[in-house]
Protein backbone atom coordinates (compact mmCIF):
# COMPACT_ATOMS: atom_id res chain seq x y z
CA UNK A 1 0.00 0.00 0.00
CA UNK A 2 1.82 3.56 -0.98
CA UNK A 3 1.22 6.67 0.73
CA UNK A 4 0.43 10.00 -0.68
CA UNK A 5 2.89 12.39 -0.36
CA UNK A 6 2.52 16.01 -2.07
CA UNK A 7 5.37 17.23 -4.54
CA UNK A 8 7.28 20.13 -3.40
CA UNK A 9 5.83 22.28 -6.31
CA UNK A 10 2.27 21.22 -4.88
CA UNK A 11 2.98 22.41 -1.39
CA UNK A 12 4.92 25.52 -3.03
CA UNK A 13 2.83 27.00 -5.43
CA UNK A 14 -0.29 26.58 -3.50
CA UNK A 15 0.44 25.27 0.34
CA UNK A 16 -3.01 22.98 -0.01
CA UNK A 17 -4.96 26.70 -0.64
CA UNK A 18 -5.68 28.66 -3.87
CA UNK A 19 -5.06 32.37 -4.03
CA UNK A 20 -8.73 33.42 -5.17
CA UNK A 21 -9.55 29.99 -5.61
CA UNK A 22 -11.99 30.75 -8.07
CA UNK A 23 -13.80 28.71 -11.24
CA UNK A 24 -13.59 30.44 -15.01
CA UNK A 25 -16.74 32.10 -15.73
CA UNK A 26 -19.16 29.53 -16.54
CA UNK A 27 -22.26 29.35 -18.55
CA UNK A 28 -25.48 27.96 -19.32
CA UNK A 29 -25.08 27.34 -22.64
CA UNK A 30 -21.39 26.79 -23.01
CA UNK A 31 -18.94 24.19 -21.14
CA UNK A 32 -16.31 26.99 -20.29
CA UNK A 33 -14.98 24.89 -17.74
CA UNK A 34 -14.19 22.19 -20.54
CA UNK A 35 -12.07 24.87 -21.70
CA UNK A 36 -10.46 26.25 -19.32
CA UNK A 37 -8.83 22.21 -18.49
CA UNK A 38 -8.07 21.72 -21.88
CA UNK A 39 -7.53 25.14 -24.21
CA UNK A 40 -9.95 24.94 -26.90
CA UNK A 41 -12.51 27.68 -27.66
CA UNK A 42 -16.26 26.51 -27.19
CA UNK A 43 -18.56 26.99 -30.47
CA UNK A 44 -20.48 30.01 -30.32
CA UNK A 45 -23.96 30.22 -28.26
CA UNK A 46 -26.93 30.44 -29.57
CA UNK A 47 -29.14 33.99 -29.32
CA UNK A 48 -30.17 35.04 -26.24
CA UNK A 49 -27.57 32.70 -24.53
CA UNK A 50 -27.37 33.12 -20.55
CA UNK A 51 -23.66 34.20 -20.08
CA UNK A 52 -22.06 33.90 -16.31
CA UNK A 53 -19.08 34.76 -14.93
CA UNK A 54 -16.56 33.60 -12.27
CA UNK A 55 -19.25 34.03 -9.48
CA UNK A 56 -21.72 32.03 -11.09
CA UNK A 57 -24.23 34.31 -9.58
CA UNK A 58 -24.68 36.82 -12.05
CA UNK A 59 -26.46 34.59 -15.49
CA UNK A 60 -27.11 37.42 -17.66
CA UNK A 61 -29.31 36.78 -21.28
CA UNK A 62 -27.06 38.56 -23.88
CA UNK A 63 -28.37 39.39 -27.04
CA UNK A 64 -25.65 37.76 -28.58
CA UNK A 65 -22.02 37.07 -28.81
CA UNK A 66 -19.45 37.83 -31.81
CA UNK A 67 -16.19 36.54 -31.67
CA UNK A 68 -12.87 38.35 -32.25
CA UNK A 69 -10.99 37.00 -35.54
CA UNK A 70 -7.35 36.41 -35.19
CA UNK A 71 -5.87 39.07 -36.89
CA UNK A 72 -6.77 42.55 -34.49
CA UNK A 73 -7.24 44.57 -37.90
CA UNK A 74 -9.69 41.49 -38.68
CA UNK A 75 -11.64 42.05 -35.77
CA UNK A 76 -11.63 45.58 -36.20
CA UNK A 77 -12.96 45.59 -39.63
CA UNK A 78 -15.69 43.27 -38.50
CA UNK A 79 -16.25 44.72 -35.07
CA UNK A 80 -16.29 48.78 -36.15
CA UNK A 81 -19.96 48.82 -38.04
CA UNK A 82 -21.71 47.75 -35.05
CA UNK A 83 -19.76 50.15 -32.61
CA UNK A 84 -20.90 53.12 -35.51
CA UNK A 85 -24.48 51.71 -34.82
CA UNK A 86 -24.36 51.07 -31.39
CA UNK A 87 -22.95 54.68 -30.72
CA UNK A 88 -26.03 56.10 -33.63
CA UNK A 89 -28.48 54.34 -31.07
CA UNK A 90 -29.19 51.81 -33.22
CA UNK A 91 -27.97 48.38 -31.75
CA UNK A 92 -27.91 47.81 -27.83
CA UNK A 93 -24.21 47.96 -26.30
CA UNK A 94 -21.45 45.85 -26.37
CA UNK A 95 -19.06 43.69 -23.79
CA UNK A 96 -15.91 43.08 -23.83
CA UNK A 97 -15.07 39.33 -22.78
CA UNK A 98 -11.74 37.52 -22.09
CA UNK A 99 -12.22 34.91 -19.89
CA UNK A 100 -15.11 36.22 -17.40
CA UNK A 101 -12.66 35.19 -14.93
CA UNK A 102 -13.58 38.74 -12.99
CA UNK A 103 -17.03 38.90 -10.65
CA UNK A 104 -18.98 42.06 -11.04
CA UNK A 105 -20.63 40.96 -14.20
CA UNK A 106 -18.69 43.72 -16.38
CA UNK A 107 -18.21 40.90 -19.11
CA UNK A 108 -21.81 40.67 -19.46
CA UNK A 109 -24.35 42.99 -20.53
CA UNK A 110 -28.62 42.35 -20.21
CA UNK A 111 -29.54 42.20 -24.18
CA UNK A 112 -26.25 43.50 -25.25
CA UNK A 113 -23.52 42.22 -27.58
CA UNK A 114 -20.85 40.88 -26.03
CA UNK A 115 -16.94 40.35 -27.85
CA UNK A 116 -15.09 37.64 -27.05
CA UNK A 117 -11.83 38.21 -27.21
CA UNK A 118 -10.05 34.76 -26.85
CA UNK A 119 -9.38 34.15 -30.40
CA UNK A 120 -7.87 37.03 -30.83
CA UNK A 121 -4.50 35.49 -28.99
CA UNK A 122 -1.19 35.95 -31.16
CA UNK A 123 1.76 36.28 -29.79
CA UNK A 124 5.60 38.01 -31.24
CA UNK A 125 8.56 38.11 -29.04
CA UNK A 126 11.32 41.11 -29.36
CA UNK A 127 14.30 39.70 -27.78
CA UNK A 128 16.17 42.60 -28.42
CA UNK A 129 14.12 45.12 -26.77
CA UNK A 130 12.52 42.87 -24.45
CA UNK A 131 8.79 43.74 -25.39
CA UNK A 132 5.94 41.20 -26.72
CA UNK A 133 3.35 42.19 -28.74
CA UNK A 134 0.11 40.23 -27.48
CA UNK A 135 -3.64 39.90 -29.01
CA UNK A 136 -5.95 40.62 -25.96
CA UNK A 137 -7.39 37.43 -25.53
CA UNK A 138 -4.17 35.59 -25.70
CA UNK A 139 -4.08 33.67 -22.11
CA UNK A 140 -1.30 33.80 -19.34
CA UNK A 141 -1.38 30.19 -20.56
CA UNK A 142 -0.90 31.13 -23.81
CA UNK A 143 1.97 33.53 -23.03
CA UNK A 144 4.13 31.91 -20.21
CA UNK A 145 5.72 29.22 -22.52
CA UNK A 146 6.74 31.80 -25.12
CA UNK A 147 8.53 33.96 -23.08
CA UNK A 148 9.38 30.85 -21.18
CA UNK A 149 11.50 29.22 -24.36
CA UNK A 150 13.52 32.86 -24.97
CA UNK A 151 14.72 33.09 -21.20
CA UNK A 152 11.99 35.80 -20.08
CA UNK A 153 8.90 35.95 -17.99
CA UNK A 154 5.75 37.73 -17.21
CA UNK A 155 7.45 41.35 -15.95
CA UNK A 156 3.69 41.47 -13.82
CA UNK A 157 0.45 39.34 -13.47
CA UNK A 158 -1.79 37.47 -11.74
CA UNK A 159 -0.65 34.55 -9.32
CA UNK A 160 -2.55 32.44 -11.70
CA UNK A 161 -2.09 31.70 -15.53
CA UNK A 162 -5.92 31.69 -16.47
CA UNK A 163 -6.91 35.01 -17.48
CA UNK A 164 -6.49 36.65 -20.41
CA UNK A 165 -4.00 39.90 -20.85
CA UNK A 166 -6.99 41.86 -22.65
CA UNK A 167 -8.46 41.29 -18.78
CA UNK A 168 -5.83 41.87 -16.87
CA UNK A 169 -4.96 45.37 -18.34
CA UNK A 170 -8.82 46.34 -18.27
CA UNK A 171 -8.26 45.78 -14.20
CA UNK A 172 -4.96 46.63 -13.93
CA UNK A 173 -3.99 43.52 -12.16
CA UNK A 174 -1.69 43.19 -9.76
CA UNK A 175 0.73 39.73 -8.18
CA UNK A 176 3.83 38.38 -6.18
CA UNK A 177 5.99 40.67 -8.37
CA UNK A 178 8.19 42.59 -5.34
CA UNK A 179 8.98 46.30 -5.42
CA UNK A 180 6.61 46.38 -8.75
CA UNK A 181 3.63 48.56 -9.32
CA UNK A 182 0.48 47.15 -11.11
CA UNK A 183 0.38 45.49 -14.66
CA UNK A 184 -0.05 49.18 -16.62
CA UNK A 185 3.41 50.07 -15.42
CA UNK A 186 4.95 47.15 -17.58
CA UNK A 187 2.77 48.45 -20.63
CA UNK A 188 4.75 50.25 -23.66
CA UNK A 189 1.85 50.42 -25.77
CA UNK A 190 -1.93 49.65 -26.90
CA UNK A 191 -3.84 49.24 -30.28
CA UNK A 192 -7.16 49.97 -29.57
CA UNK A 193 -10.65 50.26 -31.23
CA UNK A 194 -12.92 52.98 -30.12
CA UNK A 195 -16.49 53.97 -30.63
CA UNK A 196 -16.54 55.47 -32.89
CA UNK A 197 -14.89 52.01 -35.30
CA UNK A 198 -11.78 54.19 -35.07
CA UNK A 199 -8.59 52.01 -34.54
CA UNK A 200 -5.59 53.88 -32.56
CA UNK A 201 -2.15 53.49 -30.84
CA UNK A 202 -1.50 54.88 -27.65
CA UNK A 203 0.93 54.79 -24.81
CA UNK A 204 2.68 57.11 -22.95
CA UNK A 205 3.43 59.68 -25.14
CA UNK A 206 0.94 58.81 -28.02
CA UNK A 207 -2.70 59.29 -26.84
CA UNK A 208 -1.80 59.46 -22.95
CA UNK A 209 -4.96 60.27 -21.85
CA UNK A 210 -6.82 57.16 -23.27
CA UNK A 211 -3.90 55.53 -22.73
CA UNK A 212 -4.31 55.95 -19.14
CA UNK A 213 -8.15 55.68 -19.56
CA UNK A 214 -8.00 52.51 -20.52
CA UNK A 215 -5.62 50.95 -17.99
CA UNK A 216 -7.64 50.00 -15.13
CA UNK A 217 -11.06 51.70 -17.54
CA UNK A 218 -12.82 48.21 -17.02
CA UNK A 219 -13.13 48.29 -20.94
CA UNK A 220 -15.27 51.14 -20.82
CA UNK A 221 -12.92 53.41 -22.98
CA UNK A 222 -12.24 50.92 -25.51
CA UNK A 223 -11.61 47.38 -26.93
CA UNK A 224 -7.82 46.62 -26.89
CA UNK A 225 -6.46 44.74 -30.15
CA UNK A 226 -3.13 44.04 -28.61
CA UNK A 227 -0.62 45.36 -26.33
CA UNK A 228 3.03 45.78 -25.94
CA UNK A 229 4.24 44.42 -22.51
CA UNK A 230 7.82 44.87 -20.63
CA UNK A 231 9.27 41.21 -20.08
CA UNK A 232 11.69 39.86 -17.04
CA UNK A 233 14.44 37.55 -17.19
CA UNK A 234 13.42 34.06 -16.17
CA UNK A 235 15.20 32.70 -13.08
CA UNK A 236 15.07 29.51 -11.17
CA UNK A 237 13.93 30.81 -7.60
CA UNK A 238 14.59 29.60 -4.18
CA UNK A 239 11.65 29.91 -1.33
CA UNK A 240 11.98 31.37 2.07
CA UNK A 241 9.45 31.09 4.19
CA UNK A 242 9.01 33.14 7.62
CA UNK A 243 5.89 32.47 10.22
CA UNK A 244 4.91 36.16 11.62
CA UNK A 245 1.70 37.07 14.14
CA UNK A 246 -0.66 38.15 11.99
CA UNK A 247 -0.45 41.37 13.56
CA UNK A 248 3.16 42.17 12.88
CA UNK A 249 2.43 41.29 9.33
CA UNK A 250 3.59 44.95 7.86
CA UNK A 251 6.87 45.14 10.23
CA UNK A 252 8.23 41.71 9.52
CA UNK A 253 7.14 41.99 5.13
CA UNK A 254 8.89 45.63 5.13
CA UNK A 255 12.40 43.96 6.67
CA UNK A 256 12.13 40.45 4.75
CA UNK A 257 11.23 41.60 1.62
CA UNK A 258 11.43 45.33 0.51
CA UNK A 259 14.72 46.18 2.97
CA UNK A 260 17.77 47.28 1.20
CA UNK A 261 19.29 44.01 1.60
CA UNK A 262 16.98 41.67 -0.22
CA UNK A 263 17.43 40.26 -3.52
CA UNK A 264 13.25 39.11 -3.26
CA UNK A 265 11.66 39.27 -6.71
CA UNK A 266 8.77 37.68 -6.13
CA UNK A 267 7.01 37.47 -2.76
CA UNK A 268 3.29 37.31 -1.17
CA UNK A 269 1.20 36.41 2.28
CA UNK A 270 -0.86 33.82 4.03
CA UNK A 271 -3.43 34.45 6.93
CA UNK A 272 -4.41 31.94 8.75
CA UNK A 273 -7.98 30.58 8.45
CA UNK A 274 -7.47 27.77 10.75
CA UNK A 275 -10.15 27.75 13.60
CA UNK A 276 -7.35 27.71 16.25
CA UNK A 277 -5.61 30.72 15.18
CA UNK A 278 -8.49 32.53 12.93
CA UNK A 279 -6.20 35.50 11.34
CA UNK A 280 -3.87 35.13 14.23
CA UNK A 281 -1.02 34.03 12.36
CA UNK A 282 0.89 34.96 9.13
CA UNK A 283 3.87 33.21 6.25
CA UNK A 284 5.57 35.19 4.48
CA UNK A 285 6.85 33.49 1.16
CA UNK A 286 9.75 34.89 -0.75
CA UNK A 287 11.82 34.08 -4.09
CA UNK A 288 15.26 34.86 -4.35
CA UNK A 289 16.97 34.32 -7.59
CA UNK A 290 19.85 31.69 -8.30
CA UNK A 291 23.28 33.18 -9.42
CA UNK A 292 24.13 32.33 -12.51
CA UNK A 293 20.67 30.96 -13.81
CA UNK A 294 19.22 34.99 -14.50
CA UNK A 295 17.59 35.03 -18.06
CA UNK A 296 18.25 31.36 -18.83
CA UNK A 297 16.25 29.09 -20.47
CA UNK A 298 14.90 26.60 -18.01
CA UNK A 299 12.26 23.75 -17.73
CA UNK A 300 8.78 24.83 -17.69
CA UNK A 301 6.87 22.78 -14.80
CA UNK A 302 3.05 22.19 -16.82
CA UNK A 303 -0.06 23.56 -15.13
CA UNK A 304 -0.41 21.22 -11.96
CA UNK A 305 -4.24 19.67 -11.73
CA UNK A 306 -4.16 17.32 -9.16
CA UNK A 307 -7.44 15.99 -7.94
CA UNK A 308 -5.76 15.43 -4.31
CA UNK A 309 -4.89 18.90 -4.35
CA UNK A 310 -8.29 19.78 -5.22
CA UNK A 311 -9.59 17.60 -2.56
CA UNK A 312 -7.39 19.12 0.31
CA UNK A 313 -8.72 22.60 -0.72
CA UNK A 314 -11.98 21.80 -1.38
CA UNK A 315 -12.32 19.40 1.89
CA UNK A 316 -11.65 22.57 3.80
CA UNK A 317 -14.94 24.13 3.05
CA UNK A 318 -17.22 23.74 5.70
CA UNK A 319 -14.97 21.69 7.59
CA UNK A 320 -12.94 23.44 10.85
CA UNK A 321 -10.39 20.19 10.50
CA UNK A 322 -9.83 20.78 6.80
CA UNK A 323 -8.91 24.37 7.58
CA UNK A 324 -6.47 22.76 10.20
CA UNK A 325 -4.90 20.32 7.59
CA UNK A 326 -4.39 23.06 5.06
CA UNK A 327 -2.59 25.36 7.33
CA UNK A 328 -0.51 22.93 9.05
CA UNK A 329 0.38 21.59 5.36
CA UNK A 330 1.36 25.25 4.66
CA UNK A 331 3.08 26.23 7.75
CA UNK A 332 4.71 22.74 8.67
CA UNK A 333 5.22 20.78 4.96
CA UNK A 334 6.09 23.39 2.62
CA UNK A 335 9.71 24.95 3.82
CA UNK A 336 10.47 21.19 4.18
CA UNK A 337 9.42 20.02 0.81
CA UNK A 338 9.95 23.20 -0.96
CA UNK A 339 12.91 23.34 -3.63
CA UNK A 340 13.63 26.02 -6.05
CA UNK A 341 11.64 26.13 -8.88
CA UNK A 342 11.54 28.90 -12.19
CA UNK A 343 9.58 31.96 -12.00
CA UNK A 344 7.55 30.85 -15.06
CA UNK A 345 6.64 27.26 -13.54
CA UNK A 346 5.44 29.50 -10.24
CA UNK A 347 3.08 31.72 -12.37
CA UNK A 348 1.93 28.77 -14.49
CA UNK A 349 -0.34 27.60 -12.84
CA UNK A 350 -4.30 27.47 -12.50
CA UNK A 351 -6.60 28.60 -10.36
CA UNK A 352 -9.96 26.74 -12.16
CA UNK A 353 -8.55 23.40 -10.59
CA UNK A 354 -9.49 24.85 -7.21
CA UNK A 355 -13.13 25.54 -8.33
CA UNK A 356 -16.69 25.18 -6.34
CA UNK A 357 -18.64 23.38 -8.66
CA UNK A 358 -21.57 23.37 -6.16
CA UNK A 359 -25.02 23.76 -7.40
CA UNK A 360 -25.67 25.24 -4.02
CA UNK A 361 -22.86 26.93 -3.43
CA UNK A 362 -20.38 29.89 -4.90
CA UNK A 363 -16.87 31.00 -4.00
CA UNK A 364 -16.40 34.83 -3.86
CA UNK A 365 -13.39 36.73 -4.09
CA UNK A 366 -12.99 40.11 -1.96
CA UNK A 367 -9.83 42.12 -2.46
CA UNK A 368 -9.65 44.96 0.01
CA UNK A 369 -7.00 47.67 -0.47
CA UNK A 370 -5.64 48.76 2.92
CA UNK A 371 -2.59 51.29 3.26
CA UNK A 372 0.30 49.67 5.08
CA UNK A 373 -0.42 51.46 8.46
CA UNK A 374 -3.20 50.39 9.06
CA UNK A 375 -3.45 46.76 7.82
CA UNK A 376 -3.11 45.45 11.49
CA UNK A 377 -6.28 47.17 12.74
CA UNK A 378 -7.86 45.73 9.64
CA UNK A 379 -7.16 42.73 10.58
CA UNK A 380 -8.04 42.62 13.97
CA UNK A 381 -11.47 43.89 12.83
CA UNK A 382 -11.83 41.81 10.15
CA UNK A 383 -11.10 38.69 12.66
CA UNK A 384 -13.78 39.99 15.18
CA UNK A 385 -16.63 40.65 12.25
CA UNK A 386 -16.36 37.48 10.26
CA UNK A 387 -16.28 35.65 13.59
CA UNK A 388 -19.16 37.39 14.35
CA UNK A 389 -21.52 36.73 11.27
CA UNK A 390 -21.23 33.55 10.95
CA UNK A 391 -19.60 33.64 7.28
CA UNK A 392 -17.00 31.38 5.64
CA UNK A 393 -13.57 32.01 5.07
CA UNK A 394 -11.53 30.07 3.00
CA UNK A 395 -8.50 31.56 1.57
CA UNK A 396 -6.54 34.70 2.79
CA UNK A 397 -3.51 35.96 0.58
CA UNK A 398 -1.93 38.92 1.47
CA UNK A 399 -0.46 41.19 -1.71
CA UNK A 400 2.27 44.22 -1.79
CA UNK A 401 0.38 46.71 -4.59
CA UNK A 402 2.90 49.18 -5.06
CA UNK A 403 2.17 53.09 -6.35
CA UNK A 404 0.97 53.04 -10.37
CA UNK A 405 2.94 55.75 -11.64
CA UNK A 406 0.20 58.87 -13.30
CA UNK A 407 1.22 58.29 -16.76
CA UNK A 408 0.50 54.66 -16.82
CA UNK A 409 -3.08 54.46 -15.41
CA UNK A 410 -5.72 57.05 -14.43
CA UNK A 411 -6.62 54.49 -11.26
CA UNK A 412 -6.06 55.84 -7.62
CA UNK A 413 -2.28 55.43 -6.58
CA UNK A 414 -0.90 54.53 -3.47
CA UNK A 415 0.86 51.82 -1.56
CA UNK A 416 -1.20 49.16 -0.15
CA UNK A 417 -1.92 45.56 0.74
CA UNK A 418 -3.97 43.61 -1.73
CA UNK A 419 -6.01 41.10 0.17
CA UNK A 420 -7.56 38.81 -1.27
Amino acid sequence: MTRWRPTRRQVLTHGATAAGALALGSAATLAVSDWAAEGVIPPGPPPGALLDDASRINPTAVRGVLYAAPDPDETARVVGPLLRRITAGDDPALAVAGVRHSMGGQSMLAGGWVLDTRPMNRISLDSAARVVRVGAGATWRDLIPVLNAAGFSPKVMQSNHDFSVGGSLIVNCHGWHAGHPPIASTVRGLRLLTASGEVVDCGPAENAELFGLVLGGYGMFGVILEADLEVWPNARYVPHFDSVPALDYVEEFTRLVPGSDSTAEMAYGRLSVDPRSFLEEAIIVRFTPEAGTVGTVLPLAGPDTSSLQRAVFRNSAGSGLGKMLRWTLEREAAPWLAGPLSRNSIQNQPAAVFADHSEQTSDILHEYFVPHATLAKFIASAREIIQRSGQELLNVTVRDVRRTPAACSRTPARTCSGWS
